[in-house]
Parts: C-alpha cells; sequence; structure tokens
C-alpha cells in the first residue's frame, strides 16, 4: 500500500492521445510513429507503434507493445498534465506513481487544477 506522504512529486507529462506508455528509451529508434501511414488498427494490438499502442488501449484499455519493450494505457481522464510521483527506498526509486484522477495530495496542492478539462 502507498503511503501518500511518501511520494515525492518529479514532475508532470502532457498526454495529447488519452493514453501513456511506459518503457526504455534504448528501443525508441525500433518505435513506429506511423506518421505517414493510413489511420488502421485492426489487427495492430500489440505492436511496438503509435496504431498498436492505439489498438491495445481502445481493447483492453492497457497492455504490452513489442513483446515487452513497452506498456501503454489509457489515461484516467483523458487528455491533460499528469503529475508523476516516486517513492523513494534506501535511496533508490522503488515506486512510480502517475495520479490520472487528481487524488494525490501530500503536499497540500491541488494537482486537479493543472489538468486540462475535456
Amino acid at each position: 500500500m502507498i503511503n501518500y506522504n511518501d511520494l515525492i512529486l518529479i514532475g508532470h507529462f502532457a498526454v495529447d492521445s488519452g493514453q501513456a506508455m511506459v518503457g526504455d528509451p534504448a528501443y525508441l529508434d525500433e518505435w513506429d510513429t506511423n506518421k505517414n501511414d493510413e489511420w488502421n488498427i485492426e489487427g495492430k494490438s500489440g505492436d511496438y507503434s503509435f496504431h498498436g499502442a492505439s489498438a491495445t488501449t481502445i481493447v483492453d484499455s492497457y497492455g504490452v507493445l513489442g513483446h515487452g519493450r513497452a506498456v501503454v494505457f489509457s489515461t484516467g481522464r483523458g487528455d491533460g498534465l499528469y503529475p508523476v510521483y516516486v517513492v523513494m527506498q534506501d535511496e533508490r526509486i522503488s515506486q512510480v506513481v502517475i495520479d490520472f484522477f487528481g487524488d494525490v495530495d501530500n503536499d497540500g496542492d491541488d494537482e486537479e487544477d493543472d489538468q486540462d478539462e475535456d
């Protein structure tokens, strides 16, 4: 169980597609942006691409991309600016928390005010 008092705000990140992804940046050279492709997500669930990420989050809200290259998930409120927190243990990051609903209030700030309303 996460103790909200242990969370350290490390920054915010912008979401413009209603989904987010976590993966090792060493694999980004393999990422297919599908920039010049016609929109087509049929059969693409799990592909390490924008279309694959979109297909995965539409079907199941979350999943693995590219055989473990990344995980992708829908955001709680769609597009917006979301705070990212870490929990430190023995001077190392032990947990990462992305607050998609604006529920974390460990320092008195109202994070929800920072999010775009859709």
